[in-house]
Formats: structure tokens, sequence, C-alpha cells
């Protein structure tokens, strides 16, 4: 639209009685119920909007002068933007009079700075009756829209009108491949909405005393013992997981979640995966009976299964929303729908996936022998969809140890999006127990454990150790240890009476955070005696009377036996170490106001740190010279020279992570203190990333210098 000569006209004014009508709008103050959230204040007005219209100077043109509520009780007289729509030629723009600039936004995408997004300004709009009359007659919107209604439906038939013109060859582009995708869903979709997707969101409603509740999933009534209390989880005898919700104390119940399907398309090669956002509510009004209220497709993917092992072929992800800035609804490519702030963003997201057509149509894929409806209807959880179907058409052997009895290892990678948990994988191998590295007796005893991936992995590191663990050792090495340090020892001493030390002197399970704090104690000391090169062997050094005791003299002999090396080679190595703390010290300088770190830059800060605090923290200066970890010293603020926290942290490809947090004699870090080390390295790696960020980009400068 032309520009030139629409400013010539001086703009409409606000009249006194807009002036007086929004100063007297005070508004109500009202307060939004949420589900599971506590409720929000907001003020409700009458008015929002302001509107004057009067016919250009030029040919064809209305002018819609806008006015907010909040500018008006101010005493601002003039119009926060100046509409010019053009009416013969099916056009339009506005000026931002306040920025000074033009802005082709339609008007329900200006921003007039009165929090529209908020909860406020929910009433109707003010307009004189001859100014709406007016706005009606000229754009042909009739003569019972409201002046922002009127304006908004003539911008979207011309957005439309664009839409046909400007983006033909990408929105054809995107109709050819939307109309290969079936119409029809399966038969039993909404059984299987009710069943399996809103299961999480199932309750039983009950009154007090009557021994009797209501379902929503069976929706029947249906016992209920005399011990249930509100918000207690339980199991309906139609087999749904329930939560019991008293009648008196729930006034609505809703539940939100994402179910998926996938369908062959119309062409016989390419696969759909369809998500949708579905929307359970029961209300007390409605005595509880459940109603889908939402029920919106957002997401397509196109995909095809290739016949060499391989991920899935992608042919486009398509989102349902607003087609760039032209205010149309329709099929639009994955992260360019307009959403009023910002577009990339996909709506891609774990689902609950409909299984009872996977079997049809994934025969003669190279997944038609592998149990995926089995698999995924086994996990409780939501998946990745698309990257567990691209997982077993890579070559790990789903099929396989499905069917030898891994079920559990099986589903865990499954919900873990198909990746690799603790159990390492030989992708190069051909039988199953060699991709794990063990034997096939090993293979057998899992199977009959139904392992999970933690007791897969312990399996393991026994079987490559040389070492034999019986079912009791595995289950209990799983469920109170995991896979611990300890287990290197197993070939120098036997696993039975490494777990009998434990249980007997470190008191696992039963002597609790006193029994962990042991248990870190002793492979401390461990660690520390091995490096002071003590036989290992010997049982009254690795299985000491005192843990306590053996741990503080065997940090004393190795800092004896440290404050005794070259003093220059000491010297050259704090040289090193001062120039480390320099380095980390950019990133970890976070604060806040109980809390600041503290960065050791020698081996006496180790020292002194590690005889404050009982523990073996100077056995880290290798380390920490080798950039195997990092070290840091929580203090108080009001005590900066006191030890308080002792804190290892580990540099992953690029992502910091916590090791170690502890307090004197290894104890575990207060909460506090937890916090706010977790606070600090997401700082230091926001500050980590930007540094690399700018350094590639100095790099990339000076490759095209």
């Amino acid at each position: 639209m032309r520009k030139a000569g629409l400013l010539d006209q001086k703009p409409m004014t606000a009249t006194r009685r807009m002036l007086e009508t929004a100063k007297n709008d005070t508004g109500t103050v009202k307060y939004a119920q949420f589900t599971y959230s506590p409720s929000r204040k907001y003020t409700e007005y009458e008015s929002r909007y302001y509107f004057r219209a009067a016919p250009s100077a030029l040919q064809g043109i209305l002018e819609v002068d806008l006015f907010t509520r909040k500018d008006l009780a101010e005493g601002r007289k003039e119009p926060r933007f100046r509409i010019f729509l053009d009416y013969e030629n099916k056009d339009f723009i506005s000026w931002n009079a306040v920025e000074e600039k033009w802005s082709s936004a339609k008007i329900d995408m200006l921003d007039t700075g009165d929090g529209r997004y908020a909860y406020s300004y929910r009433g109707r709009n003010y307009a004189a009756e001859t100014a709406r009359k007016l706005v009606n007659r000229h754009l042909g919107t009739g003569n019972a829209q409201d002046v922002e209604t009127a304006v908004l439906a003539f911008q979207l038939k011309v957005r439309k009108k664009e839409l046909k013109g400007r983006h033909r060859l990408v929105t054809d582009m995107i109709d050819a491949y939307m109309d290969t995708v079936p119409d029809r869903l399966p038969a039993d979709w909404m059984r299987f909405l009710n069943r399996r997707a809103l299961e999480d969101g199932h309750c039983i409603l009950y009154k007090k005393g009557t021994g009797t509740g209501w379902c929503t999933c069976c929706r029947l009534h249906v016992r209920v013992p005399d011990t249930v209390r509100h918000n207690m989880t339980g199991k309906c005898t139609c087999g749904s997981r329930i939560t019991y919700k008293s009648w008196k104390k729930q006034k609505c119940i809703a539940y939100d979640t994402r179910a998926s399907v996938i369908q062959k398309c119309t062409d016989g090669q390419t696969f759909a995966y369809r998500q949708f956002h579905v929307r359970m509510k029961a209300e007390r009004e409605k005595e509880y009976v459940p109603e889908i209220t939402v029920f919106h497709e957002e997401y397509r993917l196109l995909f095809e299964i290739s016949d060499t092992k391989g991920p899935l072929t992608g042919r486009g992800g398509y989102e349902w929303g607003y087609f760039r800035n032209t205010g149309v609804e329709r099929w639009c490519k994955e992260g360019t729908v307009n959403r009023g702030y910002g577009y990339g963003y996909s709506v891609y997201a774990k689902t609950t996936l409909y299984t009872s057509n996977l079997k049809k149509i994934l025969k003669g894929t190279k997944l038609q022998y592998v149990p995926v409806s089995d698999i995924i209807k086994s996990t409780d959880k939501r998946l990745n969809v698309t990257a567990v179907l691209g997982d077993m058409g890579t070559g790990f052997p789903y099929e396989a140890y499905w069917k030898m009895g891994l079920k559990r290892f099986v589903r865990e990678r499954a919900e873990r999006d198909g990746t690799t948990g603790l159990t390492h994988i030989n992708v190069n191998a051909r039988k199953p127990w060699q991709r794990l590295g063990v034997t096939k007796e090993d293979m057998m005893q899992a199977a009959r454990l139904d392992a999970t991936d933690q007791q897969m992995r312990i399996i393991q590191r026994a079987a490559g150790l040389g070492v034999k663990l019986d079912d009791e050792q595995i289950l209990w090495l799983d469920r109170n240890v995991g896979v611990n340090v300890l287990m290197n020892y197993f070939p120098t001493h036997t696993p039975h009476r490494i777990i009998r030390y434990m249980k007997e002197k470190a008191g696992i399970p039963d002597a609790g955070q006193a029994g962990k704090e042991a248990l870190h104690l002793w492979t401390d000391y461990l660690d520390t005696a091995q490096q002071l090169g003590w036989d290992m062997g010997d049982r009254s050094v690795f299985f000491p009377q005192d843990i306590k005791r053996a741990h503080d003299e065997a940090v004393n002999v190795f800092t004896l036996q440290k404050d005794k090396e070259d003093a220059l080679k000491m010297k050259n190595k704090d040289l090193i170490m001062h120039g480390y703390a320099r380095e980390i010290k950019k990133a970890f300088r976070y604060r806040n106001s109980r809390f600041m770190i503290k960065v050791p830059g020698c081996y006496m800060d180790f020292k002194r740190e590690g005889h404050k605090q009982h523990n073996c923290v100077a056995t880290y200066y290798e380390k920490v010279l080798d950039c195997r970890c990092i070290i840091l010293f929580i203090r108080r603020r009001e005590a900066p020279k006191k030890p308080f926290c002792t804190v290892e942290i580990r540099n992953d490809g690029g992502n910091f992570r916590i090791i170690q947090n502890r307090t004197e004699y290894n104890r575990d870090a207060p909460r506090e203190a937890q916090e706010f080390m977790q606070a600090a390295v997401m700082a230091a790696q926001r500050i980590t990333d930007g540094i690399l960020k700018e350094e590639k980009t100095q790099v990339r400068i000076k490759t095209a210098v």
C-alpha cells in the first residue's frame, strides 16, 4: 500500500466523552481460577480500545484511529495507531504514532502497550455509533460488528488473498503432501484416548461414608475402601490407574495430554505421524461425566522406512497454525508458524501412540518382525515416537532382547528415546550377548531377572572383570549402591566379602544417610590407599575396622608424602594450577546473598581444605592438573575463609556436571548449598557457551578475510 499522502491529514483526537469514559472505567478486580495452580488476580475493564473513524482525503481509503484505555485515563488525546484501510484495492497499513514507524501487522498483532496477553481489558471496545456504522459500511462487514472485529475481518480477507498469490507455490506443495494423509481415524480411536492417552488423568470421585465412587474411565459406580483419602492413587476395577478425589474438595477435573497415530499415506510408500492435543474435563455441576473439550491435530510428520539399516527417512514436519504473518490458519512447514512471539518453535512432543494398527501398516518393512506394538504398549510413559521407531531400524536387536525376556531393558531404552543408557553397546558385534560384552550364560541370567539397564550394566561390569555374580548379589547392588567403583576390586576380594563388609561396617542399607556417608569415606580411603601404593590384597588394609579413622590416617600419610615432593616440581605445577584457576574463575563467578565460590589456585589450598574438611580433596590435585575434573570450594558470605562445602565438577563434552558436593567428613551438602551450586553450574554453562560462540565467530571472520 502506498504511504504517500496518508499522513498529510491530521490525526483525530479523543473526544471529551471518550476521556471521561476512560477515566471513570476503574475496572473490577477478579481472579482467574486454574485447576493445578493458584488463582491469579487481574483487573477487568469495561473497554480495552477506543476508536474513531473517518474517510481519508485519499480516494477509497478509510482511516481508523486506535486509542487505549490506559492512554486516555492518563490524559493522552492522540491515538496510539492510525490504521489506513484501502477498501477499494483491498490493502492496509498502520502508523505507530508513539514510535513513529509504519507497521503491516493486523490489528490483533499491534503492540498497544496495554498488556493484552495478560488478564486485563477483556470487555467491549468503545466507539460512537456513527463510527461503527461507517466502518462496517465501507469495509462491507455488515452492521452489527464492533470496530475491531470489522477491521480484523477485512484484514484477514486481504491476507487470504495475498496468500493465494504471493505464497501459492509454497502452500500448493504443502497441500499436495497433506492430501496424501488419510482423513479417517481408527474406529476405536476414542476408546484409545479414554483408556490409554487419558489414563493418568482419570479419577474416582467419592463421597465420604458411602463406600462407592464414580470412575471417570469406565463411567461406573465402584466400591471405594473406607481408608481412601483425597489425592490418594490407586487402581479401578476396570484396570485403569486412578486418583481418588473427594466430591466436596474437587469442583473440576481437567487433564491435558498428547496422543498420536501412525497411518500409511495414500501413495502407498509414505507414513504419516499425526499428533493430537487432547484435553479431558469433568465438572461437579455435570456429575463429573468426562468430556473431551479439546481435540485438535497440531502436528504431522511424513517419513519413509527404507530397507537398509538406519533411522527413518524424514519427508518433512508440518504444524497447524497461522501461516507466517497472513493470519490464515492452515498446515504450515514446521518452524514457520506465527504464534505471535516469533518463529522456529515446534509443537512436536512425546505422546501416547495408538498401537493397534502398527502390525498391519509395518508389514513388508524392515520393522515387520520387531514387536513395536508390544514394546510401546508396555511403557507407562509418553514416548518420542519417531526417535524410537528410528532407533528400531538402526540395528539394535529389539526383537532378540524382547524375545529373550529382557523386556524391562528394552522398555527402558524406548523410554530414553532410543538412546543407550548405562549399559555399553558394541554395535559391530553380531550376537546379542556379544553386543553387551557378556557370555551366553550371563545373558541367560539377565533374562531370568528381566534385568533393567542398571542391572545389565552390573552384569556387564562383572563380566569385564572376570567375576560371576549370583542373582541375589546383582539385585542387592542394584537396589543399594548401583554401579559403584567398588566393583573394580571384585577381582581382588570376592563380591560376597565386599558386600558383607558394606552391610556390617557401613550399615548399607539400614543406616540410611549415615551408611551412605560411611560408603563415601570408604571409597575415598581406598582411592587414597591405592595412590599410596598400599597392598590392596591385604584384608587388614582393604577392610579397616574403623572406616573414619583409617580414612583420616590415609589422608595424613598422603599429605606428608606430597609435602616431601621436590619443591621446584610443586612450584612448577602450581604455576599451571594458577593459570587453570584464572580460567575457571571466568565461568564460576556466581554468588548470591548467602554463598560464594572460591577456586583453589595451588596445592596448599587443596591440602588445607582436606585437613579442615576431613576429606581427601588433596588427592584430586593431580586430577585437576590433568583436566579430569574441576574442584571448587563453597564459602558462606559471612565467613569467606572458613571451609563449608567441597565440590567436584566434570566437563563432559562441553557440559558441566556436578559429581560431588560434600561438607566435612564427606557428608551431603545442605539443600541450599546444592541449589546454589546448581544455579552456579547453569550460570557457568551460559558464560562458557557464550565464550565459545564468540570465539567461533572470530575464527569465521578471520577465515572470511
